[in-house]
């Protein structure tokens, strides 16, 4: 996987143009003038939770699960199979996480902004996949450029989404989740390879 990819892949993940509706719906139940506030949170916040995952996740699992790198690449592509399947066809599993009352910027930014929807089960597989079979350089790279460009989307969130209106938004967001089933298929095949290659 080239620097390229590993981006390109990421960025499917985390969706920050098809997200841009969603966070400025969640960004409405924080205090007035504190949403930039939250969307700092959350791009820190999201950051430090894939870097922790993807530089210690396989220890946990090798040392407490007893779990393979290819156990890990069949389950999360059957993970972003599903995702990318639901949010296509249904276009729910996003739109259930909903936010009700005010809370403070970071609160906000915390949960649900990091995550589940910027670090979530999906960007954490992808992360730590991209960290075991192609480097942790390419890892830190695609993290790096994924969220500074989030960061760059929200500090400019505004303008952009009227520029872009919400269908393009919807539209660019349905177009990236064939990218994901696409990513979650070749996990797949690379882990049923390796099982079909060594035979255990």
């Amino acid at each position: 996987m080239s620097y390229i990819e590993a981006i390109l892949a990421l960025f499917a993940i985390v969706d920050p143009i098809g997200n841009i509706p969603i966070f400025l719906d969640i960004a409405e139940h924080t205090p007035n003038g504190q949403s930039q506030k939250a969307f700092n949170t959350a791009v820190t916040v999201g950051v430090v939770i894939l870097l922790v995952f993807s530089f210690a996740g396989n220890w946990v699992l090798e040392r407490v699960f007893h779990i393979q790198l290819a156990d890990l690449q069949l389950a999360g592509g059957i993970l972003l199979l599903i995702i990318a399947i639901d949010h296509l066809i249904f276009g729910v599993l996003r739109r259930s996480v909903a936010v009700k009352g005010t809370f403070s910027a970071y609160e906000i930014g915390t949960v649900p902004l990091a995550s589940p929807i910027l670090a979530g089960p999906g960007a954490m597989v992808t992360s730590l996949t991209t960290l075991e079979s192609s480097g942790p350089a390419k890892a830190v790279v695609a993290i790096a450029a994924v969220f500074g460009l989030l960061w760059l989307i929200m500090r400019f969130i505004q303008p952009i989404h009227r520029f872009l209106g919400k269908m393009v938004c919807t539209v660019f967001s349905k177009v990236m989740c064939l990218f994901i089933a696409s990513i979650g298929v070749h996990m797949i095949m690379s882990g049923l390879q390796y099982y079909f290659t060594t035979g255990k």
